[in-house]
């Protein structure tokens, strides 16, 4: 409030000085009574300071009172019968400041009589002025209006996308460990009860993880990386001496920013569709390396490729929900693709730009078995 009075203050103190000086620049060239600036001034003031209060009321009046959708019609009369009792108003304290200069009073009922005079033959005037006011309170109400109703559109746009991102994790969480305890579901069928022991101690540490992982939307790429060792750890239980992992990254990736549990989807689809459909030993990689801006995560398998992954497709769950992260997280700046690996087997490359202490912006670009 105390801007709006400093402001409409300094705005007709600006306006009252510049008609002074023209009144006064003009009597010079003019060759009339000389007056000096500084009654001119001294008289401008006098008509322009009554407007200050009469301004702070047309203000107060608008923000009350304003043009909108549905109110138009009721608050124009408001403003109609507004306008020519301000008028009189500001006329009346027009006399006033002349009365106060002059050291002579009429008393109140001359006072009012004489403002009411000036008020009518001013009424042109002091309604382009009010109309002027109105207008620029209006515009300013609109304009804040609409900024209040982006900032929240933007509020509630990144509210969503958090809420759809937790729930992108959260939808990993049961995923994950529904396909652990099946493992371990069929190691005890199989009469393997000491391999089943040894996955759950390995399912309860890696779920712990798991679980304060996806409380956040990005990890460093060092975490996830141990992450996918202790679930590895799990599988090799699993497939034994026919799964060979190899996990490692440059140096400099390591402190780069992933979304939690973005390459174990990926790692498990490398086990069902390349390392468990063959009965040689496979090797499973995971490597991540840096280019300038760009992080480039791979997981290849040595196993049969596309063509046989495709013979006995999952339900898609994980590489799905690993591409609609992506898609949240780094919107188009990202790829993700899935092929056959040179040489046998199958490759899928997550390439998302580089970030170390906060979100990225990318897209995915994948390359991988597909399935689950």
């Amino acid at each position: 409030m105390a801007r709006i009075i400093l402001g409409v203050c300094g705005l007709w103190l600006v306006v009252g000085v510049l008609w002074g000086a023209q009144t006064a620049l003009a009597s010079a060239v003019m060759g009339s009574d000389p007056v000096t600036p500084q009654a001119a001034i001294k008289a401008a003031l006098q008509q322009i300071v009554p407007w200050v209060p009469v301004t702070l009321a047309v203000i107060a009046l608008t923000v009350r009172f304003p043009l909108g959708r549905g109110r138009w019609a009721k608050h124009a009369a408001i403003h109609l019968v507004a306008a020519p009792l301000l008028s009189i108003a500001a006329n009346m304290l027009v006399v006033l400041m002349y009365w106060t200069s002059s050291g002579k009073y009429g008393g109140f009922a001359t006072l009012v009589q004489q403002g009411a005079v000036w008020g009518t033959v001013r009424f042109h005037v002091a309604l382009l002025i009010y109309a002027a006011i109105l207008g620029i309170t209006q515009g300013i109400l609109y304009y804040r209006s609409a900024q209040s109703r982006e900032l929240q559109l933007a509020k509630m746009e990144s509210q969503l996308a958090q809420a759809r991102l937790q729930a992108l994790n959260a939808q990993i969480r049961p995923h994950f460990l529904f396909n652990t305890l099946h493992t371990i579901g069929q190691l005890w069928r199989s009469g393997r009860s000491d391999d089943a022991d040894a996955v759950l101690d390995h399912l309860g540490a890696l779920f712990h993880k798991v679980t304060s992982s996806t409380s956040r939307f990005e990890v460093s790429l060092a975490e996830e990386l141990e992450l996918i060792r202790d679930y590895l750890a799990i599988e090799e239980v699993r497939f034994r001496d026919r799964l060979r992992p190899i996990v490692g990254a440059q140096p400099d990736a390591l402190d780069c920013l992933v979304p939690p549990l973005i390459l174990q989807p990926i790692v498990e689809n490398a086990v069902r569709h390349g390392i468990s459909v063959v009965s040689t030993a496979g090797v499973l990689e995971v490597s991540a390396i840096r280019e300038g801006s760009r992080l480039r995560l791979t997981v290849r398998d040595d196993g049969p490729g596309m063509s046989a992954a495709t013979k006995s497709p999952g339900s898609g769950t994980g590489l799905r929900n690993t591409r609609e992260r992506l898609a949240e997280l780094y919107g188009d700046r990202g790829l993700m693709s899935i092929a056959d690996a040179p040489g046998g087997g199958t490759i899928v490359t997550v390439d998302i730009p580089v970030a170390t202490n906060g979100h990225g912006n990318g897209r995915a670009s994948g390359t991988g078995a597909s399935g689950d």
